[in-house]
């Protein structure tokens, strides 16, 4: 069984040169767009929706090419802003959904201007703490139960994330410090085509 370890996962992405740091990050934050997508049509981000997509597109664009801090940083605040209140009313699961989505993809761009591994791991932890809640949730699981932990954990949709993790992390070893194009596209469509969480009603 695997197991979402953060200093372990951070140890792997500061042996990468940054651009695999971002690849890895965007990759996460990719495996988010399906949800955020339901839960931007369900707020009052509806007129925003777009902007996940397209900040998402920057990343991916701007991984072996230069970008201009200034709009980095522009993109980064929109992305930061949208992110939910958790005091705010009206929290459903879709908002916490939302939520880890928008911070999953700020992690990104904020790799990308640092090349920080820790951002990049911070990303992953987005997406499997979306997880960890969506399992939650669905399942009506209770904090208090006998071994909730293990068993959220060992979930197939947690699990899953886990493997697209440590898949995305062998691959981007196995390119060392060549990033090529189509290995980029490779991660990029994958992430896209595998939702970490699928909500069809």
């Amino acid at each position: 069984m695997l197991k979402f370890e953060e200093q372990l996962l951070k140890h792997k992405l500061d042996r990468l040169p940054p651009p695999s740091r971002v690849a890895f990050a965007a990759s996460c934050a990719q495996r988010l767009a399906s949800v955020f997508d339901r839960f931007a049509a369900t707020s009052a981000l509806t007129g925003r929706a777009s902007l996940f997509d397209a900040a998402l597109n920057y990343v991916w664009t701007h991984i072996t090419t230069a970008s201009k801090n200034a709009t980095t940083g522009k993109i980064l605040a929109d992305v930061v802003a949208l992110i939910p209140d958790q005091d705010a009313p009206g929290w459903t699961p879709l908002t916490a959904y939302g939520s880890d989505a928008l911070s999953a993809l700020a992690y990104s761009l904020r790799c990308l201007q640092s090349g920080d591994a820790q951002e990049s791991a911070w990303a992953a932890r987005c997406t499997y703490e979306a997880l960890d809640y969506f399992v939650t949730n669905r399942d009506d699981v209770s904090p208090s139960e006998p071994g909730v932990e293990l068993r959220v954990l060992n979930d197939p949709v947690i699990q899953a994330e886990l493997e697209k993790q440590t898949r995305d992390i062998a691959d981007l070893s196995s390119a060392g410090d060549f990033l090529s194009p189509e290995l980029l596209d490779r991660l990029r469509q994958r992430s896209a085509a595998q939702q970490a969480i699928t909500i069809t009603s």
